[in-house]
């Protein structure tokens, strides 16, 4: 889906395509690697593989439909880990009760609640079911970010637009090759029993940051597009 979406949707300029090695710029965290790839672009691509793209609005139609696509997988995502920090978290406790006095009788009234111990270990029916909806759509997203880069392609944006999309980009292959470093550790944490219950809610609160980051990127890569879209009609 992203391999598609990149290459189409960044179709808004009618100029060749730079061939660009994408690097990582790692996040605010300490969770992306730190290995960065250098970024170039050539202005003058060649070869087979160079390509012309024409946006039409048929293209930023789809373009958009394709963002929102991956939208609803991020969502997926943060659904799945939610619950399996929920699941590896769950701590027994007790209730917090005042007194007070109602119609000359003392009666304790719950107000709260406290843990009172470690979290209880995780059912393995409930771990093993999440990480069979969460694995799929990770390794999905990873898969269309990793044949982008390896296709080392994208269109030549108009000169105002290509300092803010390009950092954008950057940014989502960063911390989807980190959300998918952390599945891969999600998964051999939640090979037991017996589960690390800690370190599993760790990871997972790892990938969230991830991935509400990842959408961070799109909503204004999504803007970009439909602006773009909008100055294409104007103009026929």
């Amino acid at each position: 889906m992203l391999s598609t979406l990149l290459i189409i949707i960044f179709a808004i300029s009618t100029s060749a395509v730079n061939n660009l090695s994408v690097s990582n710029c790692p996040p605010a965290t300490s969770n992306v690697p730190a290995t960065n790839k250098a970024a170039t672009a050539s202005n003058s691509p060649s070869g087979p593989n160079s390509k012309v793209f024409q946006l039409n609005a048929t293209k930023v139609e789809l373009s958009l439909q394709q963002l929102n696509d991956v939208g609803l997988d991020l969502k997926n995502v943060l659904t799945a880990t939610r619950h399996l920090y929920d699941e590896v978290m769950i701590q027994p406790v007790d209730v917090i009760t005042e007194p007070e006095m109602i119609a000359g009788t003392v009666i304790n009234i719950p107000v709260g609640t406290e843990p009172i111990g470690p979290p209880a270990p995780p059912r393995k029916a409930r771990v093993d079911m999440i990480m069979s909806q969460l694995k799929p759509v990770i390794a999905l997203l990873k898969q269309n970010a990793d044949e982008f880069m390896s296709e080392s392609q994208v269109v030549n944006f108009p000169e105002d637009v290509q300092p803010q999309i390009e950092p954008l980009f950057k940014k989502w292959l960063a911390y989807m090759d980190d959300a998918y470093a952390r599945l891969l550790d999600l998964e051999k944490l939640t090979a037991g029993p017996p589960y690390d219950n800690y370190a599993i809610a760790d990871t997972t609160k790892i990938i969230q940051n991830d991935i509400k980051q990842i959408d961070d990127m799109r909503r204004p890569i999504y803007k970009l597009i439909q602006q773009e879209g909008k100055k294409l009609m104007q103009t026929n």
